[in-house]
């Protein structure tokens, strides 16, 4: 079974486009069954370097650009601005709540509202803590509370950096209260770049790669760039991060060469070539540089906090030329200052990185194994509907086996049971004397030693194809906690009045609050070794084995439409009786419930 991943990736600069796509190409290499949600710059640079692979991409629209306008009018954007962000953010996670059944886990880049509460969601992120611009140091605070809000709906954070703040490339961006905070992991640097041999007369005297996404500061410093290049001897390259354009442009005579872009084996190649690199000082360009052991001269971006705090980090450090000034550039300065610094050594490169996020991943994604147990007592108008559902799981036939454990039937239930084994190897038929209980004890001694989870499953519970497969993703979502033994949600199956609805809504939000459960439980393995179903209880025993199991654990209630029960007991009773003489049943003290026999309803 290939494992589904969607990458949502930021369009607001390529940066978090070139950081993703090693990730991306990762696990396309380890079979993984790979969606990409992207907009504009970003979707088509994606789509370039991954043409030919097979990869669904997906155009969403992504957030404003915070940098617009100047003076007041600059605060009044940016007020608009972070409002229109809140609400995408908040279309982004209908989007994925619309869609998440489509994908295994979720790996976002600058994506704040794509993550899901069902299926495991990470962000790759080293803003942890945000820079504010000058006059609103006062709002700081709030902003890291708003997003902190944001980031913890992550399984975890993934910080392209390393643990300790004195060799770290981010600074107090990560390195902050915020981030302990979180759940988080150093994973090093990301780097679409790869080393290979460059002769020494194909050598590129300077690289200057200017991307990001204020086109209104763009120009003029570009030009700025090339007028000042132009006098400074050796080979020079521009890569200008513009995905429209598509003309190659030669100086011969100053001996620079122009490119819109550079995607794929040009991209790479143009960096390896380089002995000195001219770019901005945004986050990506600093991890490709440390990545390939390059000197560089970076520019702060006007008006972007966070590309001015890594000028004064990166600078104070000595590990590259820095510089704020967008006008009066002082090229030869900078270029000399460049060469004097000492380069950052990062403690590991992105080919450990990519394994400690693959690790990090799979830690929630696990593929448990599952025995599931059904006790049947003259079932015969339930059997046969409940097991084609379970044969029919979308889930590996060798991760899951069914138990039937017959008990003093009188109709055609071990017909059925029996018919069922012979056609499918995961079906097995076991009989012993009448009794619920002793049935589910019966059936759990016979279950796989190997099996991580045990489903006590009603004859006349059905469970959607897709139930395993959800149930696994929560399992290994909440993998890190003590979960012993849990239910789910559960849908009439043969009732769709609002009437019906409307009772079994109650009946989940009230075993939800009392941590018990009708028709299904779900306990880990190792629980169930050390506990049993009361052989001596008429009714209620469901009970009794719920709460001796949480003594060695926590109570889950999965919230899923893919567990339907019959609604016999309620058309025999009514919805009024029925939960009154179950409430009735659930207080009176144990000796009683075993001396009263329960009616049973077929």
């Amino acid at each position: 079974m290939r494992h589904r991943i969607l990458f949502a990736v930021s369009s607001l600069g390529l940066g978090h486009a070139t950081r993703s796509l090693p990730v991306i190409r990762h696990f396309l290499a380890k079979s993984w069954q790979v969606s990409v949600l992207a907009h504009g710059n970003a979707l088509h640079f994606l789509e370039q370097e991954l043409a030919g692979k097979d990869i669904t991409f997906i155009e969403y629209e992504d957030y404003p650009k915070l940098e617009r306008g100047t003076g007041i009018a600059f605060f009044f954007y940016l007020l608009i601005d972070l409002v229109r962000t809140i609400l995408l953010i908040r279309k982004e996670s209908k989007y994925i709540h619309n869609h998440q059944d489509r994908y295994d886990c979720i790996l976002a880049d600058g994506r704040y509202g794509i993550c899901s509460g069902t299926i495991p969601s990470f962000l790759i992120s080293h803003q942890i803590s945000f820079i504010m611009p000058t006059g609103l140091g006062l709002l700081e605070s709030l902003v890291d509370r708003v997003n902190l809000f944001y980031l913890r709906q992550f399984d975890s954070i993934f910080i392209p950096d390393f643990p300790e703040i004195e060799q770290s490339l981010s600074g107090r961006l990560s390195h902050n209260r915020i981030t302990d905070r979180l759940k988080h992991q150093w994973v090093g640097l990301l780097s679409s770049y790869t080393v290979s041999e460059v002769p020494e007369a194909e050598k590129i005297d300077i690289l200057f790669i200017i991307s990001g996404y204020l086109q209104e500061q763009k120009e003029s410093f570009v030009h700025e760039l090339i007028e000042q290049a132009k006098k400074i001897p050796g080979h020079k390259v521009f890569v200008l991060g513009d995905t429209s354009g598509s003309d190659v442009i030669r100086m011969e005579e100053e001996d620079i060469t122009i490119y819109p872009v550079a995607t794929g084996t040009l991209r790479n190649m143009l960096f390896n070539k380089a002995d000195l690199v001219v770019s901005r000082s945004g986050y990506t360009t600093v991890l490709d540089l440390a990545e390939m052991d390059k000197p560089a001269v970076l520019f702060a971006t006007p008006r972007q906090t966070e590309q001015e705090y890594l000028a004064d980090f990166l600078g104070d450090n000595g590990w590259y030329a820095t510089s704020h000034k967008q006008k009066t550039i002082e090229l030869q300065s900078l270029l000399t200052r460049a060469g004097q610094c000492t380069l950052f050594v990062p403690p590991w490169k992105t080919s450990q990185s990519l394994r400690i996020v693959e690790t990090a991943v799979m830690s929630y994604l696990p593929q448990y194994r599952f025995s599931i147990v059904i006790p049947v007592h003259n079932e015969e108008g339930y059997l046969e509907k409940t097991l084609k559902h379970l044969v029919e799981q979308e889930y590996p036939d060798d991760l899951y086996e069914i138990l039937v454990v017959e008990n003093g039937s009188i109709d055609a239930s071990p017909a059925i049971c029996s018919e069922f084994a012979q056609r499918y190897e995961n079906i097995s038929c076991l009989t012993c004397e009448r009794g619920v209980s002793r049935a589910r004890n019966i059936g759990f001694a016979a279950t796989d030693p190997a099996s991580d989870w045990v489903l006590f499953l009603d004859a006349d519970t059905l469970l959607d194809t897709t139930f395993l497969f959800e149930l696994n993703r929560y399992l290994g979502k909440h993998h890190e906690e003590n979960l012993a033994i849990g239910t789910t949600a559960i849908q009439p199956a043969d009732d769709p009045s609002s009437w019906a609805r409307f009772w079994f809504s109650l009946y989940n939000l009230g075993h939800r609050l009392t941590r018990t459960s009708f028709s299904l439980q779900i306990v880990r393995r190792r629980v169930a070794e050390k506990i049993q179903y009361d052989e001596q209880l008429n009714y209620a025993e469901d009970l009794q084995y719920l709460k001796a199991a949480q003594r060695h654990g926590s109570f889950f209630f999965l919230q899923t439409r893919a567990v339907a029960s019959s609604t016999r007991r309620f058309r025999q009773h009514g919805y009024v009786k029925q939960t009154i003489l179950w409430m009735y049943q659930a207080l009176q003290p144990g000796r009683m419930k075993k001396r009263r026999s329960y009616e049973v309803i077929r």
